[in-house]
C-alpha cells in the first residue's frame, strides 16, 4: 500500500546537494532548492530545517550507481551522509536509490526548456533529486513496497 506523506529527494554532491519535494499525498514531485555542501555541515542542518518543516515521512538520497550496477566512486561519500543523516532523523525512514542517467535526464529536460547553461547550473542538482525522487514513488506505486535500501544506522 502506498504511504501518503511528504517525501524528499536529494541529490548529494561534494560541492551541490539538489532538493525536490513532494506534494502532500507524496506522488507529485517538485524540484525544490539546491544546498552549497559545506564542510561544516551547513547543508545538513539546512535539510533537517526542511524535513521538520515539511514533516517528511521519508527522505530519499541518490546513489551513485554504473551501467554496469556497480556502486560508483562517490557512493561511501553518500553512503556517509545517508548514515549522518539517519542518525539525526531516527523516526524518518532514509533510503537510498539508484540515481543512474538521473543527471543525464535532468540536463535533456533543461535543454528541452530552452533554460541556458548559466541558469541551468543552478537548477540541475534539484532537477536530478526531483528525478530520484519521482523514481522511488513509482516504484513504491508499483510494488506497494517502500523503495530503495533503508539506510540502517551504523554507530
Amino acid at each position: 500500500m502506498f504511504r501518503s506523506g511528504v517525501r524528499i529527494g536529494v541529490d548529494y554532491g561534494k560541492s551541490r546537494i539538489g532538493v525536490a519535494v513532494t506534494d502532500p499525498s507524496g506522488k507529485i514531485s517538485f524540484p525544490h532548492t539546491t544546498l552549497q555542501f559545506s564542510p561544516y555541515g551547513v547543508h545538513l542542518d539546512e535539510l533537517l530545517n526542511l524535513i521538520v518543516e515539511k514533516q517528511a515521512i521519508e527522505v530519499v538520497i541518490g546513489m551513485p550507481v554504473h551501467l554496469n550496477g556497480k556502486e560508483g566512486s562517490s557512493a561511501e561519500f553518500v553512503r556517509d551522509f545517508a548514515n549522518e543523516l539517519a542518525v539525526e532523523i531516527p523516526d524518518i525512514r532514509v533510503c537510498l536509490m539508484d540515481e543512474r542517467l538521473t543527471t543525464n535526464q535532468a540536463h535533456a529536460g533543461l535543454s528541452e526548456m530552452g533554460v541556458d547553461n548559466r541558469a541551468r547550473k543552478n537548477k540541475i542538482d534539484q532537477l536530478a533529486a526531483s528525478i530520484i525522487l519521482e523514481n522511488a514513488i513509482e516504484t513504491e506505486l508499483r510494488t506497494e513496497t517502500p523503495p530503495g535500501e533503508t539506510v540502517e544506522v551504523k554507530n
